[in-house]
């Protein structure tokens, strides 16, 4: 995020930046699944003073980053560097949405289909869509580099049009390729990504 858009947040998003780098880090494996110093907000960091302003008996889940470029698009971000659970993964959605709307950070769900994208970041080498197998997976992950292609995986492009403007999911490379290079590009050179 360029410095005019974090001078632009509420205080809750302002005393919450980080880097996407944090962001992506694996408490788990000790592990960051992005190496970019790009600024977000650490949207994993909001749920706990949220919980405790709202009198919320239980703390929400919620997506790891959020991402605010300067032409108003705005980008949930979440990393998995294992499996993935799409019920927790959904929950995090919509808590994250919820939070989203009970600050007044946004007016409405149309509002949020119109701004709002969702990425999910994965570790396409801890993600087994079949029975574990070495051949196999190397064959898979050479087409998959070779053809450069995003993959629709987890049922999150079921959201897209419903909650969100866009989704992605994308491996670590993909998110490198398709989302922070435009954005790093775009948050230095001025222009505005279309």
């Amino acid at each position: 995020m360029t410095e005019e858009v974090i001078n632009k947040l509420p205080d809750i998003f302002k005393a919450r930046i980080g880097t996407l780098k944090k962001a992506s880090y694996d408490n788990e494996n000790h592990v960051y699944m992005s190496e970019s110093q790009m600024k977000v907000i650490l949207f994993d960091k909001i749920p706990k003073s949220y919980a405790k302003n709202t009198n919320c008996p239980n703390v929400p889940a919620s997506n790891d980053a959020l991402y605010m470029s300067k032409d108003d698009d705005w980008y949930f971000i979440e990393f998995k560097n294992g499996s993935v659970d799409k019920a927790d993964l959904y929950r995090k959605i919509y808590d994250s949405l919820i939070i989203l709307l009970e600050l007044g950070l946004m007016p409405d769900y149309s509002c949020i289909r119109g701004t709002v994208n969702y990425i999910l970041v994965y570790n396409s080498e801890k993600y087994g869509k079949i029975q574990a197998s070495k051949a196999r997976d190397m064959n898979f992950d050479y087409i998959m580099r070779l053809s450069d292609q995003e993959e629709q995986l987890f049922g999150v492009e079921k959201f897209e049009g419903y909650l969100f403007k866009t989704t992605h999911t994308y491996t670590k490379r993909l998110f490198e390729k398709n989302f922070v290079i435009p954005m790093e590009a775009c948050e230095t050179s001025g222009d505005l990504r279309k």
